[in-house]
């Protein structure tokens, strides 16, 4: 287990810890003894110590040695093992610092890419980029890892049309061969092009179908040619005969690249196969939920034209209920009758659920809420949910019953009580609100919603307008309103395009107070999101207007159907609904008319981390149809945004651009909250 190496006593890390072991053992102090006293034999003793001789050990050690106090003995044994290992220790760091070559990666740069997406080319790469984060550890290089990378990115050159290109790659190495840069060029040359794209359908109407299958082909004469819109066209084709009433339509192609000439020939035949018709629909996996709530989600009846869309959108209306886990759709073929039996397989979910939530925002500080939801409450599908919210804007309690299907599929009536106390900057008070709300989706896109609105409240104390506001400490109304959605964004959480159109109108039908109230009310909303290269780029247009009517003063309206704006969710350069007409102590009154704008550049920074930049512009006037370009009040700023499941956390810090004198000392805000500002 010894052994000599480079003129002195080494010992490996295996023989280390077998000594260790065998020094702890009882044994240890004897063999330690024996082996420091044999180096003792030179010295003379005088007296021998009794206490010494009363061991076990006067049978194994001579006589002349059992005169050394036990003491020193072991002093002496400690230090001569501690200047033996000492050294030992050293040459084991030594040669495992010298074996550990270990390279890591400071830097990955990818050049010479024209019209193919960098993370494309990331995505296929098994050796790691490093993180921008300082405080990150660096990843490790492997030069098989890079060789492998540098043939997946030739791949993914030819699939993108680039036959002939080359990929090579530098290492740069530094700090002692500890790190290295790597550079990694591209040489895409020229794509290939797409010389001629035949297309062939067998069956009795071939020019029926043609021009619909030269639509969804992602490939064009005279443009280059790309493996994946190759491969994604045989799927578009095979798709679009299944919702023609063909699931089992065979789709041949065939594409003859000349590396010569650059070009290829591209072939699609399609044969369309038999005609099938939907058959019988299947259910499998409810037990407490009724099949008829299944079959009312249903798109198509038994005997309509085989389509796989139809399907699709089904398994869709039944997991949008709220009563499933999952929703599988399998179908089975009956080559004789030429029908579709399709058959849904649910996993249903717990009816019941609790929820606690809390967070933060600048506005309303602390927030929490408790809720209470029973799915399929009394049969038939409908969710009835209790709500109880707290923050230092608004405490209340609200209960919603929704009943699914009232007049058809895509209908749906909902009834609220809404019991709360507000606490805004113009008024505080105690509300009750009595709300029933019929609403139909039309395409996917169009809603169509009317209520009926019963709204006591009781003010406690609010900025007055008009003496009439100063007498009046409650409020009845009855409101009827009717509004329009028009929404083709790609998401409600964090939208990056398309837009949405929000139209709303109410008037009250019978006001019961100290002073009788008459208007009209509108409000207009419109947003838009486009992404280019990377930025999204959003845009909102807000306008409402109020107009009394009958003998009702302007100024009469209730304070809490007034206009007002500011806030993280609408001019950023204002605190919470303090952009309005002001009184003396600089309290907002509320206005009859009001227009606000925003617009956003959206990117992202890295990982989750994104960014904003924006541009606020708007303002609230007193009186109905009061606009005036003059008065609009400008803010800009920047943000960043956290993206999570439930949505970003947002921060953003406006700046009033415009200020009036009693504005220039407080022209700075900061806010904080959870979503994008729209």
């Amino acid at each position: 287990m010894w052994f000599y190496a480079h003129g002195r006593l080494s010992l490996t890390l295996v023989q280390l810890k077998w000594l260790h072991l065998f020094l702890t053992r009882r044994f240890f102090r004897f063999v330690l003894v024996k082996v420091n006293l044999s180096l003792l034999t030179l010295m003379e003793m005088d007296s021998p110590i009794s206490s010494f001789s009363d061991r076990n050990y006067s049978s194994n050690f001579p006589r002349e040695f059992l005169c050394i106090p036990q003491s020193i003995v072991f002093l002496l044994s400690g230090f001569f093992f501690l200047l033996l290992l000492f050294p030992l220790a050293l040459d084991v760091r030594a040669e495992e610092a010298e074996k550990d070559e270990t390279v890591f990666i400071s830097g990955i740069k990818i050049k010479g890419l024209k019209d193919i997406e960098l993370e494309r080319i990331k995505d296929s790469m098994i050796t790691p980029f490093p993180s921008r984060r300082p405080w990150r550890k660096r990843p490790e290089f492997n030069e098989q890892f890079l060789e492998d990378d540098i043939k997946r990115i030739e791949q993914v050159l030819r699939e993108h049309g680039y036959y002939g290109s080359t990929v090579t790659h530098t290492l740069d190495f530094r700090d002692g061969n500890r790190k290295v840069d790597i550079e990694i060029r591209v040489e895409q040359g020229d794509p290939v092009i797409v010389k001629t794209l035949n297309i062939a359908v067998l069956g009795n109407h071939p020019d029926d179908y043609v021009s619909d299958v030269t639509e969804v082909i992602l490939l064009e004469e005279g443009k280059p040619f790309s493996q994946i819109s190759y491969q994604r066209s045989k799927v578009l084709i095979t798709e679009l005969f299944s919702d023609r009433g063909y699931p089992l339509a065979d789709v041949k192609s065939e594409a003859i690249v000349s590396l010569r000439s650059r070009e290829v020939n591209v072939e699609f035949i399609i044969d369309p196969g038999q005609e099938y018709y939907f058959g019988d629909v299947m259910f499998r996996g409810n037990s407490d939920i009724a099949t008829r709530l299944l079959e009312r989600e249903i798109e198509y009846e038994q005997g309509d034209l085989f389509s796989l869309k139809e399907t699709q959108k089904s398994r869709a209306n039944i997991f949008e209920t709220g009563l499933f886990n999952s929703v599988i759709v399998d179908t089975e073929y009956d080559e004789r009758n030429f029908e579709v039996r399709t058959i849904y397989s649910v996993t249903e979910r717990k009816l019941g659920t609790i929820r606690l939530g809390g967070g933060y925002a600048t506005e309303d500080n602390l927030r929490a809420q408790l809720s209470w939801s029973q799915r399929n409450f009394l049969d038939g599908g409908r969710t009835l949910q209790v709500t109880s919210s707290y923050s230092s804007l608004t405490r209340g309690l609200l209960a919603r019953l929704d009943q699914p299907h009232l007049v058809g599929r895509n209908s749906s009536l909902a009834f609220l009580l809404d019991v709360r106390r507000d606490d805004f900057p113009g008024y505080r008070g105690l509300s009750f609100d009595f709300n029933s709300t019929l609403s139909k989706e039309f395409f996917d896109y169009l809603t169509l919603f009317s209520s009926l609105n019963v709204l006591y409240a009781d003010i406690a104390s609010q900025v007055v307008r008009t003496p009439i506001e100063s007498a009046r400490d409650s409020v009845f109304l009855t409101v009827v309103d009717l509004g329009v959605e028009y929404d083709l964004t790609d998401s409600l959480i964090n939208p990056t395009s398309g837009m949405r159109l929000f139209f709303f109108m109410e008037r009250p039908i019978q006001t019961t107070s100290s002073a009788r109230t008459d208007y009209l009310k509108f409000l207009a909303e419109l947003r838009y999101y486009k992404s280019v290269s990377g930025i999204v780029l959003g845009k909102r247009a807000t306008i409402g207007n109020i107009s009394t009517l009958g003998g009702t003063d302007p100024l009469d309206v209730p304070i809490f159907k007034r206009f007002f704006a500011g806030g993280s969710a609408s001019m950023r350069g204002y605190s919470f609904q303090h952009l309005s007409p002001l009184n003396s102590d600089r309290d907002p009154l509320g206005g009859n008319s009001m227009i606000i704008g925003n617009a956003e550049a959206r990117f992202g920074l890295f990982n989750k981390l994104g960014a904003v930049i924006f541009f606020d512009y708007g303002n609230v006037y007193s009186k109905s149809f009061g606009f005036s370009a003059s008065n609009l009040k400008y803010a800009a700023g920047a943000g960043l945004r956290y993206h999570t499941i439930i949505g970003p956390i947002r921060a953003d810090f406006g700046y009033l651009l415009n200020p009036e004198d009693e504005e220039r000392d407080d022209r700075f805000k900061i806010f904080i909250s959870i979503g994008q500002a729209f």
